[in-house]
């Protein structure tokens, strides 16, 4: 966010150049469009006797072994525990959220009854500054505290920090936007200030997108039918998942801490395990970035459905980057690129990109690590050197290049998964009674004695 004006030399300015702005339109997401082609269409249809396959695979294996059937719902129910806790920390925080669009409207009446040369004007203006950055602060810290004491589930934990960075990128977008409005507002001049109502904001907190419009496109009508499909899509998806979660990350690894485990065992489990990433990060990708975005876009009528572009393509990590998740990268260029292009190192591209890269890699680390309840940085490493390092590889666009690239896609994320879940394991077989503060830094998969 900026408030105060910055001024800069004309030489400073030649030097920036004018960066391309957000443009929303009507449109539908890439699969919607391709779905409607009957060979894309059995490309789904595929995935669905997957599911199917997987799900027949979880009864027998419930049957033999427990004599009874449960097809992942016990999982799925032990995940998403805590649910009434979950909804009152996601109302707290829509309640902050629309105080936090009270105090935006009261700092910009406020500073109408000054003149552009009070001192006392600069004092408001940074006191504001300094209160918003402080809830942000504040805020990390409260979700924190909750997730812990309350002692949230993973699919709970995983929703309320989610769900939380969401609404601080919105309350961010809506200042940011809205901020240059009021500072260039002259006091007694003909023109008239104009903030947006509530109602604006309101919608913007559910739209899906993180870019602040007053306005947005919207489709003429709503499809139920759409959204039928979409819920039953996200349904589906969660059985999927927790099926893939009990054969590939809890069956394999639950002994660990228990057992001691070989290096070529674990060795032999990471590349076993770039299978069922990849299955994560498709399931992933579709239920969140294709099915509940269509969903809420659908039921407010929100028309731009750009969520993702054509990422499988991608023959290199910074055009993956670029169209895996189009709504945060929108949100990362317009509020964190081009704000520190422009007035923060005004023309530098490699250190704004490289604060865009450390930003998205601390907020997703802060979620893994209230998510699991652990502190384990091999995201956050991954993050920063694929981010930092692989993105000045150029590749051609040749077939080859691509298959390479979902290869080493699939070992990346069955990477994680593994280290992941045999760290969750080793510290639930192995806990530690009152640990020090520093022994909850250390990864306990690398101090508990347990790889031979």
């Amino acid at each position: 966010m900026y408030l105060p004006k910055l001024e800069q030399s004309k030489d400073v300015q030649t030097k920036v150049k004018s960066l391309p702005e957000k443009e929303f339109q009507v449109r539908e997401s890439l699969l919607t469009e391709l779905f409607k082609n009957p060979h894309v269409k059995t490309v789904q249809h595929i995935f669905v006797a997957t599911f199917i396959g997987l799900m027949m695979n979880t009864v027998v294996n419930d049957y033999r072994e427990n004599g009874k059937v449960r097809c992942g719902i016990h999982l799925i129910t032990q995940s998403f525990g805590k649910i009434t806790v979950v909804a009152g920390i996601w109302l707290l925080l829509n309640f902050m959220a629309t105080l936090c669009y009270g105090s935006f409207k009261l700092w910009a009446v406020l500073r109408l009854y000054f003149e552009p040369k009070y001192a006392v004007l600069k004092i408001l203006d940074y006191s504001f500054l300094s209160l918003l950055v402080g809830y942000y602060i504040l805020s990390f810290k409260t979700i924190s505290i909750l997730v812990e004491y309350f002692d949230l589930p993973i699919a709970s934990s995983a929703i309320v920090c989610a769900e939380h960075t969401r609404l601080i990128m919105k309350i961010h977008a809506f200042v940011r936007s809205n901020a240059p409005n009021v500072l260039k507002f002259k006091v007694h001049s003909d023109q008239q200030l104009i903030i947006a109502n509530l109602s604006h904001f309101i919608y913007f907190l559910f739209a899906p997108t993180l870019v602040y419009r007053d306005q947005y496109p919207r489709s003429e009508t709503i499809r139920w039918n759409f959204i039928f499909k979409r819920i039953a899509e996200i349904i589906t998806a969660i059985f999927f998942y927790a099926f893939l979660v009990e054969k590939y990350m809890i069956r394999p690894y639950k002994r660990i801490g228990l057992q001691k485990f070989t290096r070529s065992e674990i060795i032999l489990s990471i590349f076993e395990s770039s299978a069922c990433g990849l299955l994560c990060l498709l399931c992933i990708f579709y239920v969140v970035l294709h099915s509940v975005q269509n969903l809420v876009a659908e039921l407010l009528r929100f028309g731009d459905r750009l969520f993702y572009k054509d990422w499988w393509t991608s023959t290199n990590y910074a055009e993956y980057l670029r169209t895996w998740n189009v709504v945060v990268y929108d949100w990362l260029y317009t509020y964190i690129y081009k704000d520190m292009y422009r007035f923060i190192v005004p023309g530098n591209k490699i250190v704004a990109q490289y604060t865009v890269f450390m930003i998205s890699a601390i907020v997703h680390e802060w979620v893994l690590t209230y998510t699991f309840h652990f502190f384990f940085p091999a995201l956050f490493i991954l993050f920063l050197f694929s981010g930092i390092v692989m993105t000045y590889f150029r590749t051609p666009k040749l077939d080859i290049i691509n298959v390479i690239f979902w290869y080493v896609l699939a070992l990346g994320s069955g990477f994680l998964i593994s280290l992941y879940s045999m760290e969750y394991f080793v510290r639930i077989n192995l806990p530690v009674e009152n640990p020090m503060l520093w022994e909850k830094f250390i990864p306990r998969l690398y101090t508990c004695d347990c790889i031979g």
